[in-house]
């Protein structure tokens, strides 16, 4: 009986965290620059990259947004945070750094984390290079933003450093086939499964006694 209401208890809440993610994918409306509060540092995360360190279009576009907040003076710096895609290979942060210089960012507003493998590194491995900010925002396609959010103060209360306010910028609401304009439903699908096993793996490693941060790959 104990195990039926938790099994319901546990669909009702993921249907209503698919309907929140999908109501700010398509309704929430895209922030103008000028909406945003200066912040101590804007957070360019990492969203898919070949192995030989060519990145997607979708990520192409969050570099955009950031170049356009830091432009607007919303914050002096940028973090591009990602990983590999292939030992050995160009590191995201770095690939990213590069198309934002190409766009005008001063090498001096670039700051880049070449480690990261998942949302929930791209929050501790940023936070760690912005141990005084206050206040950051951070940039990503809409799904993605609720996800990057608790992702960020996660890692935020884990580095003690509960005080720090997290904006979220969007760069755009959903990836989409760029052929046909079709709405890319199946990575929808998969995240809000994503949410979910964040949530778990966050727990572990905050509750476990020598938690290695591989874990959160």
């Amino acid at each position: 009986m104990v195990l039926v209401r938790l099994l319901k208890i546990g669909i009702v809440a993921y249907g209503v965290m698919s309907l929140a993610m999908l109501a700010w994918t398509f309704v929430w409306p895209v922030p103008k620059t000028d909406d945003f509060k200066t912040a101590d540092a804007i957070v360019c995360l990492g969203g898919g990259m070949s192995p030989n360190g060519t990145l997607a279009a979708p990520v192409l576009t969050r570099i955009e947004r950031c170049v356009q907040l830091f432009e607007a003076g919303r914050a002096p710096v940028v973090v591009f945070t990602g990983g590999t895609a292939a030992e050995n290979g160009p590191a995201a942060g770095t690939q990213m750094s590069l198309y934002a210089a190409s766009l005008g960012l001063p090498d001096a507003a670039s700051v880049t984390e070449n480690n990261a493998q998942s949302t929930l590194q791209n929050g501790l491995f940023s936070l760690e290079k912005l141990p005084d900010a206050q206040r950051v925002i951070l940039v990503t396609e809409a799904f993605h933003l609720p996800r990057s959010w608790v992702s960020f103060k996660w890692a935020a209360w884990e580095l003690d450093h509960d005080d720090l306010r997290v904006a979220l910028a969007m760069s755009e609401n959903v990836r989409r086939n760029p052929r046909s304009g079709d709405i890319g439903w199946r990575i929808l699908a998969r995240e809000s499964l994503a949410i979910w096993f964040n949530l778990g793996r966050a727990a572990l490693y905050s509750i476990a006694p020598n938690p290695d941060v591989n874990w959160l790959h």
